[in-house]
């Protein structure tokens, strides 16, 4: 069983609905929420327009908190075929190897089939994640983050570890215009104030997830 598994919550159990750590700033943005799979989920910011042209102009700043995150640990994920800093996408789901013993698994349903003598921890409710769409993404992400974004540094897939807004945290580069960055769950709400800060200096802003959910690689 997973060590976190009472975190994440159970959509068919009647549970409360968990809670982002960036809740309280996105619905203070004026965040319209709905229930998806057990969460309370930002949906959208008022005008669809709006957030379009922030995710083909500009940049849109997206609280994807809720995702799965499977934190997977083992000699034998070394079968996987998996490269250290480069991030792979099977089932839906992103595999982000941190070590040659030690994944994460971002996104996707339920836990995979896994060789033998591979752990599984639930890490959905340990981590906060925000991801970055636009054309000003890179940019933005230089405004708070040690990691360097460079395309010939960090091309699509790249996997990082460093300092995101000051605090240890993972960079995803899911593709040209999109990246997601991940820190502790504690540091949620001081992530989400660093980088909406930062996009409204660029022109951008906050979207929700029908808007994500709406482009051709999400």
């Amino acid at each position: 069983m997973s060590t976190l598994a009472f975190m994440t919550p159970d959509a068919d159990a009647g549970t409360a609905l968990a809670r982002s750590p960036m809740e309280r700033l996105a619905k203070a943005a004026g965040a319209r929420f709905e229930s998806r799979d057990g969460w309370n989920v930002a949906v959208s910011f008022g005008d669809p327009a709006v957030e379009q042209e922030r995710l083909t102009t500009t940049v849109g700043v997206a609280d994807l908190s809720h995702i799965r995150k499977l934190e997977l640990h083992g000699e034998a994920l070394a079968s996987l075929g998996l490269t250290p800093g480069l991030a792979e996408q099977r089932d839906g789901a992103w595999w982000c190897p941190v070590t040659p013993s030690r994944v994460l698994r971002l996104g996707g349903a339920g836990v995979p089939e896994l060789p033998d003598g591979v752990g599984v921890v639930d890490m959905t409710s340990g981590l906060a994640a925000l991801t970055m769409i636009g054309p000003l993404c890179r940019e933005l992400l230089a405004r708070f983050c040690a990691i360097d974004v460079r395309p010939t540094v960090s091309p699509v897939r790249s996997f990082r570890p460093g300092s995101v807004a000051r605090t240890p945290g993972y960079l995803l580069v899911e593709a040209g215009d999109r990246l997601t960055v991940l820190v502790g769950w504690a540091l949620g709400q001081y992530l989400y104030e660093v980088v909406a800060d930062a996009a409204e200096h660029l022109g951008g802003g906050p979207v929700g997830a029908e808007a994500v959910n709406g482009r051709a690689d999400a």
